[in-house]
């Protein structure tokens, strides 16, 4: 099964670079986002990966171009530009296609512009933005019984507000920046799907083609879309503070989404 990785929208700014880049090539802990993504669809056995990318795409492509010279050990003979690597990898298994879909394209004619590289029945498609423990077989299995076009994971966010964290006597004994309350009853789209290749009968090249505006309310009118409740661990990047919180968690060796997670 191929994984589709949605790379397009306007990037982030952050605090240690006055320029714009793709969420995907922001860095948390040593690695891109977009990595840590593919890494996690990698722990489930998913390790043939569709890029669609859109602004920037061109620091995605270099990344990936010269990923053997960023993560081994090398020696440079600079007389022939002979490369000797001295380490190897784990991603050396990994299948990464680079499309180009436009600067503009919504999400749905992303993935429309991708459908001559997706031959399997069904694929995942993610966002380059967030980070889940998420049991990915977990998904598919839920999205095959569930006999729909879609299956989108479900997350409450958390708050973007700090909690107080309170003991029986009412005394403050913990204070998280980033709130594991439900803001609200809703859930929303945690960043990984499962589609069917019937998706594409909802989808065209259009850049106005989006999947959140158009493509799943035709799919829900049409009773084709699955909800799958992840109540794990779930973290978008939007802005400087989760930047933050992302690599703090790194630096004390708390990765929740490099896991397999074997919870239900």
């Amino acid at each position: 099964m191929k994984a589709l990785i949605l790379c397009g929208g306007t990037g982030i700014k952050l605090q240690e670079d006055n320029l714009f880049i793709p969420k995907g090539m922001v860095k948390i802990g040593h690695r891109p986002m977009l990595w840590h993504i593919m890494k996690t669809c990698s722990l489930y056995g998913i390790k043939d990966f569709i890029l669609a990318l859109g602004k920037g795409s061109h620091l995605i492509r270099e990344y990936f171009l010269n990923y053997n010279g960023y993560v081994n050990d090398v020696t440079v003979r600079l007389k022939s530009g002979e490369l000797n690597y001295h380490t190897r990898h784990q991603e050396e298994d990994w299948h990464v296609t680079l499309v180009e879909t436009g600067d503009e394209a919504g999400t749905g004619a992303r993935i429309s512009r991708c459908e001559q590289y997706i031959n399997d029945k069904r694929f995942i498609v993610a966002y380059s933005d967030c980070l889940a423990d998420i049991n990915i077989n977990k998904l598919i299995d839920y999205h095959v019984k569930s006999e729909k076009i879609a299956t989108i994971t479900g997350i409450m966010p958390p708050y973007r507000y700090g909690e107080f964290i309170l003991d029986k006597e009412g005394l403050v004994k913990e204070y998280t920046e980033i709130s594991k309350l439900h803001g609200n009853k809703g859930w929303v789209n945690g960043g990984f799907m499962v589609f069917e290749k019937d998706i594409f009968a909802f989808l065209n090249s259009f850049n106005e083609c989006t999947l959140e505006t158009t493509v799943f309310k035709d799919l829900s009118h049409k009773g084709k879309i699955a909800l799958y409740m992840h109540k794990g661990f779930w973290q978008c990047l939007d802005n400087q503070r989760e930047f933050n919180y992302l690599n703090r968690l790194c630096e004390n060796n708390n990765e929740p989404w490099l896991f397999v997670n074997e919870k239900k």
